[in-house]
């Protein structure tokens, strides 16, 4: 990717500060409404790339995200029960042939939307707004243990597996609020912040990420909804290729006035390559 002039936006994302305490995530039970955080965030002002006229696009396995075309049947993605019965085998046979996968477990999805009216009408999430990747050195193997039965998940985690989320906008474009992603080989190990998601029943654990100047972040311009982006969030492999992804929304001040506010849907799954 060096030596070559894209087309850039220059935003500010918000990343958190590393400190003694480990921050935390008090999930709201009310989706429409932001969750509550601990810690100190800030924002820095990042140049972000647009990924299309790359001349060798990026890999999951090599950048942790990658842009495939793929068309959908789905028309209405506010009805859960269209999206589980023909949405997700779509993105099976999607990530079978994209990744190698001997086996894809979908395990739920979830719809961002910027409208708050739309929101409170569906229960949707809000876009996320901080720089993070889903899944930590130690959430990723119990991901697995939560999902599958016992044996299967000994299993599975004796080989490599990964998690991949499968991010698509469904509205009329992802322009006004797209969704940023760094180079895996540009962000430190240093730079994964973990953080505890507290839910009433259950503690999780994410990454949040702190700003490093080695970081080179992305965008995939104008993305339409025939258009997917898939992102690594975690990958047992040990042997150089990207594990993690930080990646974040971000507001778009280039985006024409007209442009309608996002609505996006991102599927997680759970790949095994055994």
């Amino acid at each position: 990717m060096s030596g070559l002039s894209l087309p850039t936006i220059e935003v500010p994302l918000t990343f958190i500060v590393p400190s003694l305490e480990k921050p935390r995530v008090l999930m709201s039970a009310n989706h429409a409404e932001a969750n509550e955080r601990t810690g100190e965030f800030r924002s820095r002002p990042v140049a972000i790339a647009d990924a299309r006229p790359l001349p060798e696009p990026p890999t999951l396995d090599r950048e942790g995200f990658a842009l495939v075309q793929h068309p959908t049947g789905v028309t209405d993605f506010y009805d859960a029960a269209a999206v589980e019965h023909f949405y997700y085998p779509e993105v099976v046979d999607l990530l079978e042939r994209a990744t190698g996968a001997t086996k894809v477990h979908i395990f739920d999805h979830t719809l961002r939307v910027e409208d708050e009216s739309k929101r409170r009408v569906h229960g949707t999430r809000l876009p996320v707004s901080v720089v993070h990747n889903d899944y930590t050195e130690r959430s990723g193997p119990q991901r697995v243990r939560d999902l599958l039965a016992p044996e299967e998940a000994e299993r599975l985690l004796a080989g490599r597996f990964a998690l991949v989320n499968v991010w698509r906008s469904f509205g009329a474009s992802a322009e006004r609020f797209p969704l940023a992603a760094a180079d895996g080989r540009t962000v430190s190990p240093a730079d994964f912040i973990a953080v505890d998601l507290v839910y009433p029943d259950r503690i999780g654990e994410i990454y949040y990420d702190a700003h490093s100047n080695g970081q080179r972040w992305f965008y995939f311009s104008r993305m339409q909804r025939n258009e997917a982006m898939l992102l690594k969030c975690f990958d047992s492999a040990r042997d150089g290729r990207t594990r993690y992804t930080a990646h974040s929304g971000f507001a778009n001040p280039h985006a024409p006035a007209h442009t309608p506010p996002r609505e996006s849907i991102e599927v997680r799954t759970l790949l095994s390559f055994a």
